[in-house]
């Protein structure tokens, strides 16, 4: 029996906006020493590029530490002979605000400008979908996810070089581009999870009901209970915007859950989540890989889950010839430089 062999490989890092700006950042490192050496890879960073407003304009004064984070990303991958792909997450939106689209713009300009080439997608801060790559064996389409929940001014139709004039045309477009490359390994990339078995997703402690403001600050323990539940549950069942339960968000994921399920095997891939969750649902992949600057909690044995960690670290999916793909995490080890095989297995 022949054995398989590797054709593609893709490294998932998200949330990577708290990097250390002028010394050797130990997620980063850990990237290095993983990139294959080879053309045939991409490393995708899934958005909230820089901590914690985007990119401001010249003469902010967050802009040159802003410039430091983006620098040290290429420093990262400069000699890496793949394929280098960002998306926006809400972070890169100046958090969501009303100017937000402005900050995104300026960095999809500074990093198009750093590469050398387009590394942004979707975009022009288009909804999408966007096509990041294809090759004979899998395809990478990216959707912009903070397109849905964005306050203010957002980019729509041609007058802003989007080629999506309405919701229903997104979604029109999305599914075309993947019946037009069913034949191959599926991946979508977008920064908000379609599931998630952490804060996002609705999944909290007992501490967060007694201590609702440790939700949004490590060690703001003000005790507040029966009525510290009331934060906890409007997340979990309405939502902030950056929440799974928003109910513009839900309006999303309803309509990318139907679609992917007529594609089995697809890879849904996402940040947002300062973790690491592999769930399967419905025949499809769902990576969650958000623990580029920080680890938060997570539920281990969510029913759908298949590994889930509070770890930072990262994902990378190695594509073979018959098109079945293996999932490994890896996740930074102080001890040890080349770090820590925390899961490896075979997706649907």
């Amino acid at each position: 029996m022949s054995s398989k062999k590797l054709i593609y490989e893709l490294l998932l890092v998200g949330d990577t906006g708290n990097v250390k700006r002028h010394q050797p950042d130990s997620l980063l490192e850990l990237l290095r020493r993983h990139l294959p050496d080879t053309v045939d890879a991409t490393v995708l960073f899934l958005g909230d590029n820089i901590y914690p407003h985007g990119l401001p304009a010249q003469g902010d004064k967050l802009r040159q530490d802003a410039e430091a984070v983006l620098n040290a990303h290429h420093k990262a991958v400069e000699d890496f002979k793949g394929q280098v792909a960002f998306i926006s997450g809400n972070h890169d939106w100046n958090k969501g605000k009303r100017d937000g689209l402005s900050y995104v713009l300026r960095q999809e300009a500074y990093l198009n400008n750093l590469f050398g080439k387009e590394v942004y997608f979707p975009p022009k801060a288009c909804p999408g979908p966007s096509l990041v790559f294809s090759n004979p064996h899998l395809a990478l389409i990216a959707i912009n996810t903070q397109w849905w929940v964005q306050k203010g001014e957002k980019p729509t139709g041609k007058k802003d070089g989007c080629l999506q004039d309405s919701e229903e045309a997104f979604f029109v477009q999305l599914k075309s581009l993947l019946q037009k490359h069913a034949s191959k390994r599926l991946f979508v990339c977008g920064h908000y999870p379609i599931y998630s078995y952490s804060l996002h997703g609705g999944s909290y402690k007992l501490k967060h009901h007694l201590f609702p403001l440790t939700i949004y600050k490590k060690g703001a323990y003000l005790p507040m209970p029966v009525v510290g539940s009331l934060l906890p549950l409007y997340r979990k069942y309405y939502g902030a915007r950056e929440d799974l339960s928003h109910p513009r968000f839900k309006q999303l994921r309803r309509r990318l859950k139907a679609i992917f399920r007529e594609f089995p095997g697809l890879t849904y891939i996402a940040g947002h989540e300062h973790n690491l969750q592999f769930i399967e649902k419905y025949e499809n992949n769902y990576v969650v890989s958000g623990a580029g600057s920080k680890a938060t909690y997570v539920v281990r044995n969510g029913k759908y889950s298949r590994f889930a960690a509070k770890e930072k670290g990262f994902f990378k999916i190695k594509v073979y010839d018959d098109l079945s793909a293996k999932a490994e995490v890896l996740a930074v080890d102080e001890e040890n430089a080349d770090g820590h095989l925390l899961f490896d297995g075979w997706m649907r």
